[in-house]
C-alpha cells in the first residue's frame, strides 16, 4: 500500500532536551493529503497512513487509496513554541491530539512502525473504533509475520490490532492458516 511520507527530511531546529516525537494532527475534513504535503514542504516529517479500498467506477471496480484515520495524520518534530505555532497555523490544520489533561499525545515509535508495516503490506486494512471478543493470535506467515492481535470471533479471517495511544483498533484481513492462537502466558 502507498502512503504520503517523507523519507529524507532534515530535522527542524534540533533540541538536545527533547528528541523528535510523533504527534497526531487533526485536519479539516478531506484535507489530509493537502495538509501532509504542505507540512512536508514546510520541512516537517509527516506521514499519512493510507488504506487501499476497491470502488466501483462506471460499473468497474478500481483500486483507490483513502486515509486510514480520516481527518488525522502523523507529524514527527521537536514540539517547541516556534514549531508548534508554525504547525497549527498551517492551512487545513485544526489542532493536535491532546490527552485528558490537555497535554499533547506522543505516539510511540513502535506504534508508528507497526502502522507503517500494516499500510505497506498488500493486505486489506481498515480502522475500527471498538474491539470485539475473540482469541489472541499471532500472524505466522505472509508479510505481517510476528504481529499479534485478536482473532475476531465474528470474522475469523480478520485480526484486530489495538493502537493503545490512539485508543482505536486496526482490522487486518488475514489468509487461511496465516494466524495461530497464542496463550496468554506466552
Amino acid at each position: 500500500m502507498e502512503a504520503i511520507t517523507s523519507a529524507t527530511v532534515a530535522p527542524r531546529w534540533p533540541s538536545y532536551r527533547d528528541p523528535m516525537k510523533w504527534y497526531v494532527v487533526y485536519t479539516r475534513p478531506r484535507h489530509e493529503r493537502t495538509v501532509c504535503e504542505r507540512l512536508l514542504r514546510d520541512g516537517f516529517e509527516s506521514w499519512l497512513p493510507l488504506a487501499i479500498v476497491w470502488r466501483a467506477t462506471k460499473g468497474e471496480p478500481r483500486k483507490a487509496s483513502t486515509p486510514l484515520f480520516p481527518r488525522r495524520l502523523f507529524v514527527r518534530c521537536y514540539l517547541e513554541m516556534y514549531n508548534l505555532l508554525e504547525l497549527v497555523t498551517t492551512p487545513g490544520v485544526i489542532r493536535l491530539m491532546v490527552d485528558e489533561h490537555g497535554r499533547f499525545v506522543v505516539i510511540p515509535d513502535e506504534e508508528v512502525v507497526l502502522l507503517r508495516r500494516l499500510c505497506e503490506a498488500e493486505v486489506a486494512v481498515e480502522a475500527a473504533t471498538s474491539g470485539c471478543p475473540g482469541v489472541r493470535g499471532q500472524v505466522v506467515g505472509g508479510p505481517l509475520a510476528g504481529i499479534t492481535g485478536v482473532i475476531r470471533s465474528d470474522h475469523p479471517k480478520e485480526l484486530l490490532i489495538p493502537m493503545q495511544t490512539l485508543k482505536e483498533y486496526v482490522t487486518v484481513a488475514i489468509g487461511e492458516g496465516e494466524v495461530l492462537p497464542v496463550s496468554v502466558g506466552e
